[in-house]
């Protein structure tokens, strides 16, 4: 039994959508036919009964509205003209004018409408390598020989947003959680052991730093083809929010000194400012763009300064480290997506004087 109410229900479900759909369509057939024949006047009250009893689906919506508009620009109703234009471009944000079969006037007011989307909004998730670049070295012994500064690999991630200009040119912003890792390998000479064996000892550091970071750029897309390959340039202002160094040491000939954490958020500056250089490219996906991109970002601003150089004791004494003074550059592969947000209206013509 509650099969065969399941199975009455359904069907009733089922014939009440397809008579919706039909009244649509059927709609849709007298009021082109209406069109034809010249009798516009009678198409808004056609239309306006068809859209109000039937759950048009978004292709028929737009055609009954875009006869619609023909009507009223025929009939010399701007304003109904203009109300009409609008819904149709709320009820399809891609639809587009086809100038060698759309009627002149229906193109010359379809131009006076702001069609294209105001804004994009999305996610980003991506890597990045970081490697100091050392203005001054410095070190906490006389007889370091051999120091090298190697990148790490983390991650950065948080939300994007694009303003479009026009088809080809882009404001650009974001505001991400962006992690920077590099390690520093640090060789010691120690003399020579009784039998002349050089002694050495080596400190390994790696430190990871935690930004809140605010890139923004201007895009140019050169070619408006499939992918939609960009170029971008601009800058990105950083916000520290926590430095830590983690390191060990080892000597020849004995144990390793145990791995020691240390707190360099006072050695470090708050503010840091670099600029990017980036290219990539858009794919359209669904209501929006995937994009890739890779960025290359190059620290303008010192990390830290000379007079910071000793000031974690606990690294100078039990590590032999002492801070040089660097920059950061970094290289970032990401991938987001940007959802294409829209509001329709009419552009304010500006009266002339």
């Amino acid at each position: 039994m509650k099969r065969f109410l399941f199975l009455i229900g359904f069907s009733v479900a089922s014939l009440h959508a397809f008579s919706q759909a039909t009244n649509c369509a059927q709609t849709l057939r007298l009021a082109q036919s209406v069109y034809d024949q010249g009798r516009l006047y009678e198409l808004e009250d056609i239309i306006s009964k068809g859209l109000m009893v039937g759950d048009c689906d978004k292709q028929t919506k737009v055609s009954l509205y875009k006869l619609l508009t023909l009507a009223y620009i025929y009939l010399e109703e701007p304003q109904k003209a203009d109300d009409s234009m609008l819904k149709l471009l709320q009820t399809d944000h891609y639809f587009e004018i086809n100038e060698s079969v759309d009627p002149a006037e229906f193109v010359a007011l379809y131009k006076t409408f702001r069609s294209r989307e105001i804004y994009r909004i999305g996610a980003k998730l991506g890597v990045s390598a970081t490697q100091p670049n050392v203005i001054n070295s410095i070190t906490a012994v006389e007889l370091a020989v051999d120091s090298e500064y190697k990148y790490g690999i983390a991650l950065h991630f948080g939300g994007a947003v694009d303003v479009p200009l026009n088809n080809r040119m882009t404001l650009h912003g974001e505001l991400l959680y962006f992690s920077k890792k590099f390690e520093l390998d640090l060789k010691v000479d120690r003399g020579f052991d009784i039998n002349g064996a050089p002694l050495t000892q080596e400190f390994q550091g790696f430190e990871t730093q935690n930004w809140l970071s605010l890139p923004l750029s201007f895009e140019y897309t050169f070619a408006e083809k499939k992918y939609n390959p960009y170029v971008a340039g601009g800058f990105s202002v950083d916000y520290l929010l926590n430095a830590k160094m983690r390191s060990e040491r080892t000597r020849a000939s004995a144990a390793a000194i145990p791995e020691t954490s240390f707190d360099f958020n006072p050695m470090r500056k708050n503010i840091n400012l670099s600029a990017l250089l980036a290219t990539g490219v858009k794919l359209k996906i669904s209501g929006g763009y995937f994009i890739a991109e890779v960025r290359y970002l190059y620290g303008l601003t010192k990390l830290n300064g000379d007079e910071t150089a000793f000031e974690s004791q606990q690294a100078v004494w039990d590590q032999g480290y002492a801070d040089p003074v660097f920059k950061l550059t970094s290289l970032a592969l990401s991938g987001s997506y940007v959802l294409n947000i829209f509001n329709p209206r009419k552009n304010k013509i500006k009266s002339s004087r």
